[in-house]
């Protein structure tokens, strides 16, 4: 593919936020005291500036015209460029892929030392080499699984990558919800459910216990958070592996019932009697990243 233009969503690092930007007193005082809870954040960040710099100037060389917008800055759905480049972690990959609909996305992970970066195929040590690998064809994006929401029949604009979250808006307070599948119906109370991509099993789901899925998987699956069951009740909605063909639905018990997608930066109000339909979405997320990386968690 020859790359013309792309579009570059960088993080902002933790450092440039609170030492650079707001000068936050405590955080300065923690810095200068190198107290344990900062320790790795300067590190964090001159590697990140780094890696975007060393990025910046491989597209310059190679005549490649670049947009650069930070991931909080990202509004609707990115268009008018050949391939969207998020530099940072699994976060900024996360934060990309929810304003891409089938442009090809590349992750770079400028922080060893602070980010696994899951979804990065491409780092300091790799960039040239995967820009020339994506010019030439050698290497391909693979499709990533997204889940739709629907909202008391309205779609919902945020594809899900990883997971949402069907919980209380407080984490301490019991989660009440009907749910409904395979013809099957079941009152429940819990902390919450989640509903996974194979992208997420590797996250939240698999320390809930959940099963680890290839990320390229063409299924999804749900988890009961600890289930609150009177002595000898049994439920059958527990746990479950879906086709991409299937729908699980949801109805709300909780007055202040919410959606946390993929993290805790979308949310989405889920109130007493409103009700959720969740399935595959049809626009699969293209990805440069490693069709094996899942199997680590094996």
């Amino acid at each position: 593919m020859k790359l013309r233009k792309v579009l570059i969503v960088p993080k902002k690092s933790t450092y440039q936020i609170q030492a650079v930007e707001h000068k936050e007193a405590n955080f300065l005082k923690l810095l200068s005291e190198g107290h344990s809870s900062v320790t790795r954040v300067k590190l964090a960040h001159e590697e990140h500036v780094e890696t975007l710099q060393h990025l910046l100037s491989s597209l310059d060389q190679r005549g490649i015209e670049h947009l650069e917008v930070v991931r909080a800055d990202l509004e609707g759905r990115i268009k008018g460029v050949d391939m969207v480049i998020s530099v940072g972690g699994d976060g900024t990959f996360l934060d990309a892929s929810h304003h891409v609909d089938s442009l090809p996305l590349l992750g770079i992970n400028s922080s060893r030392s602070s980010s696994f970066g899951h979804f990065c195929l491409a780092s300091l040590k790799n960039i040239d080499k995967v820009l020339d690998d994506i010019e030439s064809d050698s290497i391909k994006t693979i499709k990533l699984l997204r889940l739709e929401l629907l909202l008391n029949g309205k779609v919902l604009p945020d594809l899900v990558l990883n997971e949402v979250l069907i919980a209380h808006s407080n984490p301490a307070a019991t989660s009440r919800f009907i749910v409904h599948l395979r013809g099957m119906s079941e009152e429940q109370k819990s902390s919450g459910i989640w509903v996974s991509t194979p992208c997420g099993s590797t996250g939240s789901m698999r320390s809930a216990g959940g099963t680890v899925l290839p990320i390229n998987d063409q299924r999804y699956q749900f988890i009961v958070r600890e289930a609150c069951m009177r002595p000898n009740e049994k439920w059958q909605l527990i746990r479950g592996i879906l086709d991409r063909k299937e729908e699980m639905l949801f109805v709300s018990q909780t007055r202040t019932g919410t959606l946390f997608i993929d993290g805790q930066h979308i949310e989405h109000h889920f109130g007493l009697g409103d009700e959720l339909i969740i399935r595959a979405s049809e626009h699969d997320l293209n990805a440069y990243a490693n069709a094996d990386v899942n199997e680590i968690f094996v």
